[in-house]
């Protein structure tokens, strides 16, 4: 069975259906006679049941082939006319198939047709009908049982929704983004109901697939974020709804504290911006606040075509050194704001472990006008000595150490300490923001190295003195 183009509950969100298209939506196609001939082309259909729904489910893609194949230029009108013609193209067959004494497999197809035409009542209707069925297994179920989420919340019908979702969470195979957007729906759901006991139920389990799909190192940074902090925020929500505001704060710390395990400072940020709005006293720079002690860093290891004045090094290897990275641009303002206090930083502590790595990108351009990637390398380089940048300058040709660390603005710094864990993330160049940094980097380059001999230690050496 074919994967459709887009997920289904994506599809859903993309058929525009008026108010008084819902209303009929019995008539959205002529009546076929029993014959099974398609009265919109006088021909008689004979066709299985599969070969109409694949017809349908592809038409758009071959279509898109078409016009590639032409080199006709991207409009926005021939595209809607196109999705236009395949839910016509559904609704047609839809009916042709309703004229039929339909085997069990096909009651899947049929739905899957009134889906895409826009026919919610009978989707949801006819998907019932067929996961009832022996014929409901593998992947055509799993499907089935999204389609009725979608159109069972819609209808608030959430005991029927409940269900369908349950019977995706014992089979296979599983879509976790699918199956996270079906409890989104139910979620929101109960949300409108106000039943906060059964939004809080499946909110947390929103936030326990986010953390599964999280796990996969290939799954789109930022998309990873979203999930974790919409689920989250809906958790925190239906803490508040019961009064419980202790919970709501703890699972907003939470999510400070997956931000830093993973590493992203994008999610850092929401958290802190969820944090902000429920507790006044809160204090995103506090650095005795336990998020900071979280242990358990998986830093990605750095992607780079070219080092200045730094030997090619993973951050495994500077295992025992505390390490700052900071993420910059040399046309970033705040970021030229803050290169000589990060050197300030490299000058005070370097001879006490201190590795400074500057990591950028080729942009294409230097001081507005365009550039190669050995104009601009040698651009770096000139920069660098000219604002006296002792330590070492990574470069990467492409955004992936920004995607691995969420990095969505700059500056952004992550200082690690010798243990590999992170120990602060500085969310931009404010004056508040790199005190505080500074502030972090001399307590955790004071702290001992757990592998060094105790009695090397200097007596001045705390794991957690106090900050002055």
């Amino acid at each position: 069975m074919k994967f459709f183009s887009l997920t289904i509950l994506s599809i859903a969100l993309l058929v525009v259906v008026s108010n008084a298209t819902m209303v009929a939506q019995s008539n959205i196609a002529p009546a076929q006679p029993a014959n099974g001939t398609d009265t919109t082309t006088g021909k008689t259909e004979n066709r299985s049941a599969e070969v109409l729904f694949d017809e349908v489910n592809l038409y758009v893609d071959k279509k898109f082939e078409e016009f590639n194949k032409k080199k006709t230029a991207y409009d926005p009108t021939l595209e809607t006319k196109t999705r236009q013609e395949q839910k016509d193209l559904a609704a047609r067959y839809a009916s042709v198939l309703k004229t039929r004494s339909l085997d069990q497999p096909d009651l899947y197809h049929l739905a899957m047709l009134q889906h895409i035409a826009g026919n919610a009542d009978a989707a949801l209707e006819t998907m019932l009908r067929y996961l009832e069925s022996k014929a409901a297994k593998g992947e055509n179920a799993q499907i089935a049982r999204a389609v009725v989420v979608l159109y069972a919340t819609r209808k608030n019908r959430i005991a029927e929704a409940e269900t369908a979702a349950a019977a995706f969470a014992k089979n296979q195979p599983q879509n976790l983004t699918e199956w996270f957007g079906m409890e989104t729906l139910i979620t929101e759901a109960h949300k409108k109901n106000k039943n906060h006991d059964g939004m809080l139920q499946h909110a947390k389990e929103m936030l326990r697939i986010a953390k599964v799909i999280a796990a996969d190192k290939t799954f789109q940074p930022s998309r990873r974020d979203d999930l974790l902090f919409k689920s989250t925020s809906l958790i925190a929500e239906a803490h508040l709804n019961q009064n419980q505001k202790a919970e709501a704060i703890a699972a907003a710390r939470e999510l400070r504290r997956m931000a830093v395990t993973l590493p992203s400072g994008n999610l850092l940020k929401l958290a802190n911006i969820r944090l902000m709005g429920m507790d006044q006293t809160f204090d995103p720079r506090n650095l005795l606040d336990e998020t900071w002690l979280t242990k358990g860093s998986q830093l990605p290891d750095l992607h780079a075509v070219e080092w200045i004045d730094q030997k090619p090094v993973k951050l495994s290897e500077l295992r025992g050194q505390v390490v700052l990275l900071d993420f910059w641009a040399h046309w970033c303002g705040p970021c030229r704001y803050s290169l000589p206090k990060f050197q300030r930083l490299h000058e005070t502590y370097n001879a006490k472990g201190l590795v400074i790595l500057g990591l950028t990108s080729y942009y294409g351009t230097a001081e507005g006008r365009k550039v190669t990637p050995v104009q601009e390398l040698a651009y770096l380089r000139t920069f660098k000595k000219n604002n006296r940048l002792s330590y070492g300058v990574v470069i990467s040709d492409t955004p992936v150490n920004d995607r691995n660390y969420g990095v969505g603005s700059i500056p952004m710094s992550f200082l690690i300490d010798r243990r590999g864990d992170i120990r602060f993330i500085a969310l931009g160049a404010s004056e508040p923001e790199l005190g505080a940094l500074e502030k972090m980097v001399k307590k955790v380059v004071e702290e001992p190295d757990e592998n060094e001999p105790a009695n090397t230690r200097s007596v001045s050496d705390k794991a957690h003195r106090a900050i002055n």
